[in-house]
This record gives structure tokens, C-alpha cells and sequence, in this order.
């Protein structure tokens, strides 16, 4: 057989040689974490190279280990990844999620950043008035002046949104879609019209999904985008009972209120007049968003308002990430989701998101996209927990909570205790095997005497060491310079996340 003949060996070799433009510094370029040791490591072998960005996230504190410069943990804002951060009320998540942020977005004496990213937040909360609620924490991160935050928020609550009047450099606008951000994946989307809900979905659904495919057929034949109003009148030709109607009508409805007069289709004489008298009171309801990102600016999405539901909020959320991750660009993106739990469950709506969320995390290397996902309960989403490349656990007392850690991260399962048990026995004091020192059976009791700010992190691509002496793993990569990398792996790092730069805008309120 021709594989075999002598001549083609030389050849066939030559296909097992690294890229040309792979080095011993690729895997560090890549990992989402790196220690202070591999950092001036980093620096030594790549001095005259593309400069990599990166932020100060906090330090190493395992075993007791004393705070110092070799005890720094950096982000690497360089690569995209994605951060899941869970764990109880107070206990530090959001002031991680800041963190990470002004890593990415604000320059600093804790960052090195020649191009900061463009930020995009996702916020709700059920606890708003008339007379006001809480901001999104990630607004004071305003109190940089460099930085440009604006705010989007359903144009029912715009006039009395003064929450962020108090802050600098913050704009509020109304959260407004023409019909230009609309087509066919997004429409069926807003529907919640899944062709894998089989016998389970609505007979109306299948409707709108024959109509909209109609539909597309004909864009593609006549070119041009989606036409609303032709949606809008194919769907009234429908024989659909009045049972069928109101839910249609209920979701129509509620992308209706988010887009600009001119856009907006009414049947009926009544519709046409409230949307009028709305619109005559709106300064802004005739500008859509601009989505197009911009280095240094965090967009947030609040929409914190009693006329919009957590169910509403998911759609119009992934409506806006669709929007904004479809520009191409080469500039750098992150997007958060702050208190996921507040607005992500079970429902149908919450679903479509977060499939949206995971289709964004596995395509996250080729849109350039960083997503951070703040929580305070990691069963909102145990698949986001499987994709994410790095896990922060702050403190919980939730038995129920460890259960899903155990099950999806690799620091927190059986087979870790197992090797825990294997090291301890061999009497080995390699480096890096002090991550490995928390056996699963122990590791509830450790999560709960956590202190504000501190957390476990768990990171398989993380790299805490580039050595050249023997007590690297012989799992280790190793390159040509002689120098051995030392992966977290199935370990786990205590660790103490860095003071803010911005303005702390989560501290709890005491009684005076």
C-alpha cells in the first residue's frame, strides 16, 4: 500500500509538525488565567510580539499562602473565554463580575489594555417604582472618565428611571428596534416557535413558522430584508380561532411597544391612535439603537420595569445579543449577564436565551467574544457550566448547589477526590499539586467559610506555572526553550478577588 512505501515517510511527518505560526507562547496566549510567574514568562518569550492584553483578578491565597506579587492571578483579555460566576447574596459575585469588566473596558494601573473592548449587560430586576430601584451594578463603572456607558431601557419606564441621574458619563435611552433588526431566526425566536417542542408546541406556532418561511422564500427571490407588515398581514389572513389569536397578539404586542413609530403596524383604528399619543410624548422613539460596538463603550440593557415581564425580558435580551454580535468587527466584545437568576428559569423564553448563550460561548473564538454570567444559583443553567472555561464559586450554604458543581466541574467531582487520595498517599509535594489538596467529600464545608470576596476558582486551561525544573507535571506542555507549563486541571485555586478601580456600587446598606 502506497502509506507504506519509504519515500512518502518524510512527507507524512511533516504532517504531524506544529503550525508555523505556533510557539512555545501559544498556550499561554490562549488561557483564560495565568499566574504572575507565567505572565513574566509570557513577557520574556513574546517580547517581540503583538503585546497581549491582559488584568489584575485577584491572588492566589490556596493553603494559606501570604498575598505578594508572585500570588498575582490575571484575566487573559486577549483570548475569548467565558466566566461563570455563581454564589449567595453578599457573598462578592457582582463585585467579580465588575472586576472582570473593568479588565476588559476600563484602562487602569490593574490592566494592561491597548484596545478596550466594547461591553454589552444584560440587567433586570423585579424590585422597581415609580419612584425609583437599583441601578445595574456595572454603571458605576462610569466613575471612569475614559469610558462611555449608555443605558437602554423599556420605553415604558424612561420618565421615571432615575436611577442612573446620579451617575457620570451614563446616558439613558429607550430600548428601541426598527424593523431592520428584525428577520426570520429573531421573529421565531420572539415566538418562541421551536420546531424540537415536536406535538408540545401550540397549533398556532406552526403557523408561524409556515408563514415565515413562506415569507423568507420570498425574500430570497426578491432580495431585501424582513417586511413586518407583510408578517403581520399574512398572519390576519390565517384561519386561527380567537383562543389562537390572543397569545399571537400578546407577543406581537410586546415587540410592537420596543419598536419606532414608523415601523409599528396597527389593525385596528384604536392601535393606531394610542401608538400616536405615545409617540407624541417620546422624544426619542423615533431613533432605533445603534449596535455597531465601540471600543470603550458598555452598553447596558435595563430593563427593570412592572410592565415587563422576566419572560418578556429573556426574548428582548436575545433579540439585543443577536444584534449586537452580528456586526462584524475586529474589535474585541464582552457581554455579561448580571443576576442571571433573576430573569432566567424554566420558561420557554429563558430557553431560546440561553440556547443563544451557548451557540455564542462555543462560537466565542471566531466572533471574538468574551461572556461573563453572574448568578446566584448555578442550577439556572447546568449546560452553561459545562462550556464556560472558567468558574468562580463564591460562598453558598446550599447542598443542592454543590450537587450541580459536582456534576459538571472537574474540581468538584468524584474522580477528584479520588486523585486526592492517590497524591496524599504517594507523599508527593510537587508544585502545583497544593490546587489538588481539597477532596469533594470536604469541599461544602470550605465553599461556606468563604469571606466576602473570596472564592474557589475552577479552570482546566489555566495555567499556574512555567517552570524549567523537574517538578513540573510530565503532563505538562513543554517547548523548545526547555521550560515546562503547569496546567490547574482537575484542581482547584483559592483565591481573593482585587479591589475595584470605579466606584463600588454593591456595598450593603447597615442600619445606622
Amino acid at each position: 500500500m502506497a502509506v507504506f512505501h519509504a519515500q512518502d515517510l518524510q512527507g507524512q511527518m511533516k504532517l504531524f509538525r506544529p503550525p508555523e505560526n505556533a510557539d512555545e507562547t501559544h498556550d499561554i496566549i490562549s488561557t483564560p488565567v495565568f499566574t504572575d510567574n507565567v505572565g513574566k514568562y509570557l513577557k520574556q518569550s513574546a517580547s517581540k510580539k503583538k503585546g497581549s492584553q491582559y488584568g489584575l483578578l485577584a491572588c492566589d491565597i490556596s493553603d494559606g499562602r501570604a498575598i505578594g506579587e508572585s500570588s498575582r492571578l490575571f484575566y487573559n483579555v486577549t483570548a475569548p473565554s467565558s466566566v461563570f460566576i455563581c454564589g449567595s447574596q453578599g457573598s462578592g459575585k457582582s463585585h467579580t463580575l465588575a472586576t472582570l469588566l473593568e479588565n476588559c473596558i476600563v484602562r487602569s494601573i490593574a490592566n494592561c489594555l491597548t484596545a478596550p473592548l466594547a461591553g454589552l449587560v444584560f440587567h433586570y430586576d423585579s424590585f422597581v417604582s415609580d419612584s425609583g430601584g437599583l441601578p445595574c451594578e456595572a454603571a458605576y463603572l462610569s466613575s471612569n472618565e475614559e469610558l462611555s456607558v449608555r443605558v437602554l431601557c423599556p420605553p415604558t419606564n424612561i420618565a421615571t428611571i432615575k436611577i442612573y441621574s446620579s451617575l457620570p458619563n451614563v446616558s439613558v435611552q429607550e430600548l428601541r428596534l426598527s424593523q431592520d433588526d428584525l428577520n426570520t431566526k429573531r421573529m421565531l425566536n420572539l415566538m418562541v416557535a421551536n420546531p424540537g417542542q415536536g406535538a408540545k408546541m401550540p397549533l398556532y406556532l406552526h403557523t408561524v413558522m409556515r408563514v415565515l418561511r413562506e415569507l423568507r422564500i420570498k425574500q430570497q427571490e426578491r432580495g431585501g430584508g424582513f417586511d413586518y407588515q407583510e408578517f403581520k398581514n399574512a398572519m390576519e389572513a390565517e384561519p386561527l380561532t380567537k383562543e389562537q389569536l390572543v397569545p399571537l397578539q400578546q407577543r406581537l404586542n410586546t415587540l410592537e411597544s420596543f419598536m419606532v413609530k414608523h415601523d409599528r403596524v396597527c389593525a385596528t383604528k384604536a392601535c393606531k391612535k394610542e401608538a400616536e399619543d405615545f409617540t407624541s410624548n417620546s422624544a426619542t422613539s423615533q431613533e432605533a439603537i445603534d449596535w455597531t460596538p465601540a471600543s470603550g463603550q458598555l452598553t447596558i440593557i435595563d430593563l427593570s420595569c412592572p410592565c415587563v415581564t422576566a419572560e418578556q425580558a429573556c426574548s428582548l435580551f436575545d433579540v439585543c445579543l443577536s444584534l449586537f454580535l452580528e456586526k462584524n468587527t475586529d474589535l474585541g466584545r464582552v457581554v455579561a449577564l448580571d443576576e442571571s437568576h433573576k430573569y432566567m428559569g424554566k420558561s420557554d423564553e429563558s430557553k431560546v436565551f440561553t440556547g443563544s448563550l451557548l451557540s455564542a460561548i462555543r462560537l466565542q473564538r471566531h466572533n471574538g467574544t468574551r461572556i461573563f454570567i453572574s448568578t446566584q444559583e448555578p442550577t439556572v443553567s447546568p449546560d452553561l457550566l459545562d462550556l464556560c472555561s472558567t468558574t468562580i464559586v463564591h460562598r453558598f450554604t446550599s447542598p443542592v448547589w454543590l450537587q450541580v458543581l459536582r456534576h459538571h466541574l472537574a474540581g468538584a467531582s468524584e474522580a477528584s477526590e479520588a486523585k486526592t487520595a492517590d497524591l496524599q498517599a504517594n507523599g508527593k509535594s510537587q508544585q502545583g499539586e497544593r490546587y489538588w489538596k481539597i477532596p469533594a467529600s470536604e469541599l461544602f464545608s470550605k465553599i461556606v467559610q468563604l469571606r466576602t470576596g473570596e472564592a474557589f476558582l475552577f479552570a482546566p486551561s489555566a495555567i499556574v506555572d512555567a517552570s524549567s525544573g523537574s517538578h513540573a507535571e510530565k503532563s505538562a506542555g513543554e517547548n523548545g526553550g526547555g521550560w515546562q507549563l503547569v496546567f490547574l486541571g482537575d484542581g482547584i485555586m483559592k483565591i481573593q478577588v482585587r479591589n475595584r478601580i470605579t466606584t463600588d456600587g454593591g456595598k450593603s446598606v447597615m442600619a445606622s
